[in-house]
Parts: C-alpha cells; structure tokens; sequence
C-alpha cells in the first residue's frame, strides 16, 4: 500500500473522507493497522488529521512484509460485534503464489470464514451484510508480480470492504453518501452490496404497474392493488406491447448500478424481456415511491401474450467484478482497473451468502404480475 501514500492522492482524499464522515456521524470511531494482528495507530490522536500524517514510514506497524487477506478477513470478523461496522481498506491482492489449487483454497477459505460471521449474527436474529467497493488513485512505488518488485507509477485499484449488520450499513451507505460525486468518495469506480436478509417479494407496496408514458398499449387498467393488470388494451399496429412498472425499491440492500443493469434479471415467460431500466424518469406516479427503479417490459404481438409474468432480480457476482481481475501472473504490469484474484476473492464472500441463503430461494427480489385480459 506504500505506493498510494507517497504522494498527495485519491487515496488521501477517500480515506479523509471516510474517516470525516464516519467520525461525525458515529461514536467511537477508532482506527488501526491490520496485518498479522490488529494494531492500534500510534498517529490518531487526532481522527481529523490522520490523512496528514500517514506515510511510508508512519505506516510500518507490526508484520507489514506480507498480508494474509483470509487471516486479515479473520481478524476483523472476530472483532466485529453486533453493534459495529469493520472498514478494510487495502489493495486486497491474494498472497497466493499459485493460480491452481492454493488460489481455490483461499476463496474457500473466505467463504467459511464470512460463513461463520453470517450464522453470528443470523442466530441473534440479525442480517449480515458486506460492501465492496473498487477505488482508484495515483500510485508510485513498487508492483509485486510474483514477489517481483517493479516500479510503477500511474493509476492503480485498491479497495473499500465494510462489514457488519446489514441495517448499520445501509444506514452508512445512506448517511456517508459512498457515491462518485462531488461531495463523495474520490475515485470510487464499482460498488457491490451483499446480505443475509430473504429474497424480497414485490407487492402493492413496493411496485406498481404504470399507465401512462412508458407504455405503447392503448389503454391500461389496473387491479385494485395498482399491480396487477386488470387488462391491456394492445395495438396491433405496433411491433410489440411495452408496459411498464414503478418498483420502490429503496430498502434494498443494493447497490443502484446492480439493480439498473439488465443483465441481471430473468423474466418468465421468455418472450417477455426488459427493454429498459431507468430511476431517473419522471412520471405521475413518482410520489408512491421515495426514489422509484422504472422497469419497462415488451412481449411481440406474434409471439403470444402470457396470463402470469414473473421477473426475478439474481443475486449474482457483477459484471464489473470479473473485468477487473487477473489470475495468471503477468511478469509485467496489469491494467490500471484490475487486481490480482479479485474475481476469486469476491467469489468467496459471495459463496458464503450464497451458501447461507440456499439455492431454493437466492434471489434478490421476485416480482409476480397478473394480466387478467389482453384486448
């Protein structure tokens, strides 16, 4: 990590702004170096002036030549009661010399050791939750390719892990707003939200159909709970019927990127698809909903229209999560966006709720919708 700090960087900027907001928002807010052990950080007397003072120098506590990230994973887990939230930042590179076998072994080792953390918490009746999020900042210092020194200068990932209750997170994630804006977190490039709590089922409440700019049908009427669709009157002039639903789905341990990426739905029947995701759109119904997802809906006027539709959001590894991460040592520089096993580790947090929600019901949220009558 020396390379973030040599110079004035996102890094800084991040790590002052997490610190700041963390500190004025929450009691107790403490800071350490974790390594082979938990260390206190002999320069944080004062939490407001910690980014001033942090170097290479003022850095080095306790075993620093190496970080066993399963044993770092440990260590913070056993210290993390039900009352406080653990930060981990680090470059979350494996220390894993082999791609094979050795590098499968860590990622289940991570997914026992989040295992045990979860079944903590569920057997006092709370959720577990995990935020990840991939940074960026200026970086000059040394590269370790295989325990091989390069010098590097230029920009570089490195990681923002927080893990605790899933409600204290959600509360952070409101509060301390972990967003890349002007007032955020500098250098923030992906987020991913994980948790314990059951897959959500959409009803009245949390979703409704919509009747008026997102969709091609002539008329639409809807059920009594604003849902279901008590009927759909079709244009057959059109190519194919567009409908679509307001979901209010601000409670969702989530991260708003994963919810508006379409590529992680299934909707049944397969002639039904969504043609768009959208939480900046404006419509009459907005005041239902604090901050609503759009989610448009089409079927082909050939391909026959379905009595029941059912759209399920999957709790899946992102996108992003893979495009940015390498497992064979390159005896050379990655892309600046990517990190060493960061697929295999967050493989391994997500086995371990993925383990603990079980495969009969491991969405995220199902959403069931009944048309009575098709005209």
């Amino acid at each position: 990590m020396d390379g973030f700090v040599t110079l004035n960087t996102q890094f800084k900027n991040a790590l002052g702004h997490l610190i700041a907001k963390a500190d004025g928002y929450y009691d107790n807010t403490r800071l350490f170096f974790v390594n082979s052990d938990i260390y206190d950080a002999p320069i944080c007397q004062d939490l407001n002036t910690f980014v001033l003072h942090l170097n290479t120098t003022s850095m080095k506590v306790g075993h620093t030549g190496s970080s066993d990230l399963n044993h770092i994973f440990k260590l913070l887990l056993d210290h993390t009661s039900n009352d406080t939230v653990s930060v981990l930042v680090s470059d979350c590179i494996y220390d894993v010399q082999d791609v094979g076998n050795l590098l499968s072994a860590a990622s289940s080792s991570t997914t026992g050791t989040f295992m045990k953390a979860i079944r903590r918490y569920q057997e006092k009746g709370k959720d577990f939750g995990v935020i990840i999020m991939q940074m960026e900042s200026l970086f000059q210092g040394y590269h370790y390719e295989g325990n091989v020194p390069m010098m590097y200068y230029g920009k570089r990932p490195y990681y923002i892990i927080m893990m605790g209750g899933k409600d204290q997170l959600a509360d952070m994630n409101a509060h301390m707003e972990l967003e890349n804006t002007s007032t955020g977190l500098p250098g923030l490039q992906h987020k991913y939200m994980l948790s314990s709590e059951k897959t959500w089922l959409l009803d009245g409440m949390t979703a409704r159909v919509l009747t008026s700019g997102f969709s091609n049908a002539r008329r639409i009427h809807p059920a009594h709970d604003r849902l279901n669709i008590h009927n759909i009157v079709t244009d057959q002039e059109k190519d194919d019927l567009r409908f679509a639903f307001g979901l209010g789905v601000e409670q969702l341990f989530c991260d708003r990127s994963y919810l508006l990426d379409t590529a992680n739905y299934e909707v049944q029947p397969e002639q039904y698809h969504i043609t768009s995701l959208t939480d900046k759109a404006k419509f009459s119904e907005s005041d239902y909903f604090i901050h609503p997802v759009v989610m448009q809906l089409a079927v082909s006027n050939t391909q026959g229209y379905a009595p029941e539709i059912t759209v399920k959001l999957k709790n899946q590894i992102p996108a992003w999560v893979k495009k940015c991460s390498y497992n064979k040592h390159l005896n050379g520089y990655p892309a600046p966006h990517q990190s060493y096993a960061l697929y295999e580790l967050v493989e391994g947090i997500y086995g371990a709720f993925h383990n603990v929600r079980g495969t009969t019901d491991p969405d995220l949220f199902h959403l069931k919708i009944n048309v009575r009558q098709y005209e």
